[in-house]
């Protein structure tokens, strides 16, 4: 690879990053105005039915792009219209199934939930469906021909203006008395399809002008067609139910938490608000996912070429660097939302309920990053049979678990029941990982350490915030200052403390943007040390 075609890789890999952040920020954050607007009701209304239109996002944004681009990418340019006009066809049927589905079987599935009353809005979210073949399609071509910037773009477009659909509707229900809960998430919910729309007008844009698409429309597929499909359900399918992973989690607790919580006790509407305030969650660990994955997962192509090298030292020093920087971002994310916790979500969503729920299904970041760490080292190996199998067995327990633990520990036990099976899939996943990497990526020792790092950056960061709110006092405006304060002391001790405890190596630091800064704060540290010596 010359040095031009590594710029270009690496620039259209910055740009598509960047745009992942933006959607990333935005689909966590939309939902704090939409909670406040609609409140707990409406927040569950909405979240109910999310899972069904994240599932098929995910698989149009991360899922099948993915995959497609490395099927582009072992393929001549004279074979890619071939094989784009027989995904296309395969991806139509899929598309044309699951809209059909949603459609006839949106009452059902609203029954299964506990809410009949959610059947137009999963019929809402089925039109969305109709777009994947066309996104997942010019965004998986473009990326195998190493053009990011066309999936950039759609994407940010795409989330944006769902994003703006979904807070106006929220807005109109918030000032007219004449919107129900329903009306307002049916409403909101087609911010998935007007997204989609601008999503496949983006790409229209870029395609018009490229003759490829035209070479594809006058291409004969390949005879091939059970081996495309085959790979298609077991390659693509683990890349699209790992990119879904989380949300497969959610839409597990779409069927069981609220109907539980009405078996033992409470009345439908109260269910529902838990429900809704236990869904507060989400967003709070989709921010701290954003924080601890921006990092790590950068370096798995630098491993996957030691792998495929041969390279045994580089091999494990990259993998133990992996693991190192995911570890180390998810558990400060996690550490520093539990300690600040209430005054975040009484910022956040106007009050402190359901702490304990919230704090434990916080506990998911660490668990999340470290299954997408470890499954995308097994796909470098070419493993994606083990992690399937792993995350299906995860759902299965988290689906299992989720009304008993309710029964006997109230709302806390559907945060206990996620965490058991992420848990399960982390264990599954890393026990097949190659033994040279396995033993690389142990993190006993590097635990301790983080752990001497983290406990009293949890307890300063709440002790700060004690201290402020008795000059603010409690109320949620005075949340901002508390919840300032605390995240200045909390990030002030976490960076002394790694810097201290020698948390990471000179090259884990150097990986980092901010890593050379801190490098040199190091070392004037030990300067002055070594001087009052």
């Amino acid at each position: 690879m010359n040095n031009r075609t590594k710029r270009t890789v690496f620039g259209s890999a910055a740009l598509l990053s960047a745009a992942a952040l933006i959607a990333k920020v935005l689909s966590a954050f939309y939902r704090v105005p939409l909670q406040n607007l609609a409140g707990d009701l409406g927040f569950y209304v909405y979240q109910q039915v999310y899972p069904l239109y994240g599932i098929g996002m995910t698989f149009a944004l991360n899922g099948l792009p993915v995959f497609i681009s490395r099927l582009v990418a072992e393929k001549s340019a004279a074979e890619r219209p071939a094989l784009v006009r027989q995904l296309h066809t395969i991806l139509v049927g899929v598309s044309l199934a699951a809209f059909l589905g949603f459609q006839l079987t949106a009452g059902l599935i609203a029954r299964a939930m506990g809410d009949s009353g959610l059947t137009p809005m999963i019929q809402a979210v089925a039109w969305m469906y109709l777009f994947m073949p066309t996104l997942a399609l010019g965004r998986g071509y473009y990326q195998g021909t190493l053009d990011m910037t066309p999936t950039a773009v759609s994407q940010v477009i795409e989330q944006t203006l769902r994003v703006v659909v979904i807070i106006l509707a929220a807005w109109y229900y918030h000032i007219h008395t004449d919107w129900g809960y329903y009306t307002m998430g049916t409403f909101a919910m087609t911010g998935a399809t007007v997204g989609a729309i601008g999503a496949a007008l983006t790409l229209w844009h870029y395609r018009r002008a490229d003759p490829f698409w035209r070479s594809v429309r006058l291409a004969t597929p390949d005879n091939d067609w059970r081996g495309l499909t085959r790979r298609l359900l077991l390659q693509g399918g683990s890349i699209c139910l790992f990119a879904a992973a989380l949300i497969l989690f959610q839409l597990v607790d779409s069927f069981t938490v609220a109907r539980t919580l009405q078996k033992i006790g409470n009345p439908p509407i109260t269910a529902r608000e838990l429900k809704g305030i236990y869904d507060r969650g989400q967003p709070l660990v989709q921010l701290g996912l954003v924080l601890s994955s921006a990092f790590g997962t950068t370096l798995v192509p630098n491993l996957t070429r030691a792998l495929q090298q041969g390279s045994r030292v580089r091999i494990q020093r990259l993998a133990t660097e992996v693991t190192h920087i995911s570890l180390l971002f998810s558990v400060a994310a996690t550490g520093g939302l539990i300690a600040l916790l209430p005054w975040i979500n009484q910022l956040l969503f106007g009050d402190r309920e359901q702490l304990i729920t919230l704090a434990l299904y916080l506990g998911a970041i660490v668990l999340v990053a470290m299954i997408n760490t470890y499954n995308a080292i097994l796909q470098s190996v070419g493993n994606y049979r083990a992690a399937t199998y792993g995350l299906l067995i995860g759902i299965a327990l988290k689906a299992a678990l989720t009304g008993p633990l309710i029964r006997l520990f109230g709302l806390p036990g559907a945060s206990l029941a996620t965490l058991i099976g992420l848990a399960v899939v982390w264990w599954i996943i890393f026990n097949q990982m190659p033994s040279l990497i396995r033993i690389a990526v142990s993190t006993r020792a590097f635990g301790t350490r983080l752990l001497r790092v983290t406990v009293p950056m949890m307890a300063g960061a709440w002790l700060t915030a004690l201290l402020v709110q008795g000059r603010l006092g409690t109320g949620r405006l005075a949340s901002i200052g508390i919840t300032a304060s605390g995240i200045i002391v909390g990030l002030a001790l976490f960076l002394f403390l790694a810097l201290r405890y020698h948390l990471l190596t000179i090259r884990e630091w150097l990986v980092l943007p901010f890593g050379r800064g801190m490098l040199h704060l190091m070392q004037r540290f030990q300067n002055n040390s070594s001087r009052r010596k």
